[in-house]
């Protein structure tokens, strides 16, 4: 099977998108205060790159 630049940017995307879900849930859970925002910049960088591989898959004229 042969992936295309295409199919790995969509790959990744999905990937980041599932990180920055399960970071989120996974903050709902935790007690500490340190760890709940460690967890919770890691939410949102993995939603910022999520972002830019969406917008950047957009401008190629597909869809994340």
């Amino acid at each position: 099977m042969k992936f295309t630049d295409m199919d790995m940017l969509q790959d990744y995307e999905k990937d980041a998108r599932m990180a920055a879900m399960a970071y989120a849930l996974i903050e709902t859970e935790i007690l500490d205060p340190d760890l709940r925002r460690l967890i919770g910049a890691a939410a949102t960088a993995a939603t910022k790159s999520q972002e830019k591989f969406a917008n950047m898959i957009l401008k190629k004229g597909d869809r994340p």
